[in-house]
This record gives structure tokens, sequence and C-alpha cells, in this order.
């Protein structure tokens, strides 16, 4: 028997084609958005994760010496940059940065290339819609007594807020003006950076000139009428350190509430170790005043040797023949030495130091 063989027409071809092609745009989407969405998803837990590893820091920094100041963890390529590094399991983001502020709060913003997920200071939850073309970290709380917190808009100081102010370091001279007091603005130069510490010097004398120590001061701080004369009549001894000067600079800026107050320690190899509590400021120390000499602020707002004031002390002794003299900032761009009961000619300059 002959059997009648027959195979798919074209119609019935193209039929199953269009079924086909509506079962794949159904399909396609569907399986595009599982696959988006456990990449999220283990995106977030990577977040999650290296939010995590940054609390765990903090909490391993408070068994040992806690946190003096915020520290930031960058990762380039899939790998943490430089020495700060966290403990984290699985796979890091292609690129971001993390930060764990020294009162415990962390921050995130990471970015897989595709997406970018970030986290405030203050926030309990990630933000995984952020714009991938601007995934940086978030701006936190500014902390009040923080350089970035005093920092103002001024024209001796045009950005309100330097980028040094909150992270890398901040140059010699960058130009600060800094609400001391509530509408108290002073300007300052940034004589260092170290640890996020920020030491800053005022642009000018404060106040009138005033003696290293006067023979008042000595005598009060244990000196003996037969020291003060040591070198001459009436020549002071700088042994028991810049009393007089260092008394007029904080009733100057005692009201400088904006600047919390600490315990400053000066040493000298002439007068020891000092400490001077609950002041806002100090003096510049001679080690400093020779390393930045070169930089003209160090020196302007003075005479010109004849007028007042042509130099400001600084916290330093002089140990010249009977230790008679303290150093000072002069004029001319130098550091020099004068006898300390000098009041008619030096003053002092506030040097404030501030944390990130």
């Amino acid at each position: 028997m002959k059997q009648n063989k027959r195979g798919f027409t074209l119609i019935e071809l193209l039929a199953v084609i269009v079924i086909l092609a509506i079962i794949a745009l159904i399909a396609v989407p569907v399986i595009m958005n599982i696959i988006t969405s456990a990449r999220k998803s283990a995106f977030e837990d990577t977040a999650y994760g290296l939010i995590s590893a940054g609390e765990m820091y903090y909490a391993q920094a408070l068994l040992e010496n806690g946190m003096t100041s915020d520290v930031e963890f960058t990762i380039e390529d899939g790998e943490f940059v430089g020495t700060n590094k966290l403990e984290v399991k699985g796979a890091l983001p292609s690129s971001g940065s993390i930060k764990v502020t020294r009162d415990g709060k962390v921050a995130i913003a990471i970015s897989n290339g595709a997406m970018c997920i970030t986290k405030g200071y203050d926030d309990s939850k990630i933000d995984s819609e952020s714009d991938i073309d601007n995934c940086e970290l978030p701006v936190g709380e500014l902390q009040p007594g923080t350089l970035a917190y005093l920092a103002r808009k001024t024209t001796f100081s045009e950005n309100v807020v330097n980028a040094c102010a909150t992270t890398g370091t901040c140059a010699v001279g960058t130009k600060f003006a800094i609400e001391v007091a509530p509408g108290n603005i002073q300007n300052f130069y940034v004589v260092s950076d170290v640890d996020n510490k920020v030491t800053l010097l005022m642009e000018k004398n404060i106040g009138e000139t005033v003696a290293w120590i006067n023979k008042s001061d000595y005598i009060t701080s244990g000196g003996t009428e037969s020291g003060w004369n040591a070198e001459c009549t009436g020549c002071g001894n700088p042994i028991n350190g810049p009393i007089t000067a260092l008394n007029y600079l904080e009733s100057q800026t005692s009201s400088w509430t904006n600047i919390a107050a600490k315990d400053f320690t000066l040493t000298d190899s002439v007068y020891g170790t000092m400490t001077r509590p609950n002041a806002r400021a100090r003096m510049l120390t001679k080690t400093e005043a020779d390393e930045f000499i070169s930089n003209s602020w160090l020196y302007n707002d003075l005479g010109d040797g004849l007028s007042t004031p042509s130099g400001y002390w600084t916290s330093s002794a002089f140990a010249g023949v009977g230790n008679d003299g303290g150093w000072y900032v002069y004029y001319d761009g130098s550091v020099n030495s004068g006898f300390s009961y000098y009041a008619d000619r030096y003053g002092v300059r506030p040097v404030i130091e501030l944390s990130k």
C-alpha cells in the first residue's frame, strides 16, 4: 500500500516561527530582568558587606586606642588602594569609597560599572538608585568645631569649604576664614596638616605689643630677683617660659568660643615643659617659624622695624648668653632673638589647631 507523505506547509512553518518569536519577546525580558535583579541583589549584598566591615573596623579600633580621626578606604579596579584596607569576604566592587568616622558612622559610594550604591552617614539603608556618573561619598553632617564646620566664604578665602577641609591634605599656606566666635571671623594660613589635625596661623598679630615675660610673672612663676637680673639689670630671664605673652594671647582669644579649649604642652630646651590648660590658641614655635619663614604670609602685617609691631614672639626661648631672650619672627622675614622684657616692639599671633 502506498503511503501519502506530507510535510509542513509554508503557512504552518510561518505560524510556528511567529509563535516562537512571541514566546521569545515575552521570555527574554523576563529572563533579563531576573539576571539584572540577581546582579543588583548581589551588588547590594556587597554593599552591606562593606558596611559591616566598616563597623567591625570601628569596633576593633575601640578595643585598641580608639579613633581620633575619620578613615577613608578607596577601591580601584576591584582592590583596596594604599594601606587602609577592610576585612571583606567575597569580591569587591570595581571602584568606590568607604569612610568610617571617628564616632562610628559608615558611609559608602561604590560602583560595579553599571550601577552605583551609596549610603549616608546617618542612613540606615543603602540607595541603589544613585547616579552612576556621580558616584561619590555623600556629604556628612559637619561636626561642630571642625575645620569644615567653621570655615567661611570671604574675600580672603573664596571657598566656603576648601576640599582639603574634609579629605586629603591641606597644603602649607592654604587660606581659611574661620568663625572663631559667633560673628567673629578671622583669617588664617595653614601651617601643617598631620593626622587630620590642621594647624593654622592667624594672618596678623592680635591686640597690642607685649613682653615675652615680665618681672612680675617671672617671680610669680618661681623666679628670683637675682635670677631676673642675671645678665644685666632689668634684662629679664626666660627660663620659666613665655608666661606674659601667653597670658596676653589667652586673654585675647578667650572669647573664641567656637574653638575648643584644650591643654597645650610647650617644650623647649631652655625652659623645659610647660602646660597651658584650657587655652584656645598657642604661639608658633621657633622650629615652625624656621620651616616656613620663606612664606611672606608668615610675617605680613608687620612694621618696618621702627614702627610697631615689627614682629611677634614664638614660644621658644633663646639659649644664648645668660638665656636672656625669646625668639621672634621679624618684619623682614627672619627669625631673631630679643630681650624677653621688650614690651614695645613685638606682639603675639594666635595659632589654632582644628580637627577635620
